[in-house]
């Protein structure tokens, strides 16, 4: 692991720390994604720089992340630190999940252009929605659904585990 993959995979390992302290307070959904995503882009950041280049600055690096991680000649390995059995099941799962994964990197404001996001009221021009009053089908998708709940400990796993497959 590089240096610039170790600054950013200790920003991702904070801003997963308070997602996983605000979920078990019970906070609104908003700031729950809003830390869940931040964490997701700078793991995929931190895991982008393995090339000693630096990636896109924008928030949209968690599709590519899961994307890329299917072409590492160690994928075996790789697939069962991040909890699949195989390298076959991590691939199943990384196709299967990618609508879920651009959901996510798109709850920035930057990325929801003038739709529902984590952090601003919205319309822009004219705000009818408040995020912290706001039921995210994002949010349900992720805690009620097996694909969801796969989501949430791939991305507890590769944060925890980051150093193992930097």
């Amino acid at each position: 692991m590089n240096g610039a993959q170790t600054l950013w995979w200790r920003q991702a390992r904070s801003d997963y720390d308070i997602f996983a302290r605000l979920r078990r307070a019970g906070v609104s959904e908003c700031h729950l994604l809003h830390y869940l995503q931040m964490a997701t882009e700078k793991l995929s950041k931190a895991y982008l720089w393995r090339s000693g280049n630096p990636p896109p600055k924008a928030h949209t690096g968690f599709v590519r992340f899961v994307r890329v991680l299917s072409d590492r000649p160690d994928l075996q390995r790789v697939a069962i630190v991040l909890g699949f059995d195989n390298s076959l099941g991590l691939e199943r799962w990384a196709n299967g999940v990618l609508g879920l994964a651009y959901s996510l990197q798109n709850i920035s404001p930057t990325e929801s252009r003038d739709g529902p996001n984590a952090e601003y009221p919205w319309p822009h021009l004219a705000p009818t929605a408040c995020p912290a009053d706001y039921k995210f089908d994002l949010w349900a998708l992720l805690i009620d659904t097996g694909k969801g709940r796969k989501m949430l400990d791939f991305i507890g796993r590769a944060i925890t585990d980051f150093d193992r497959i930097a």
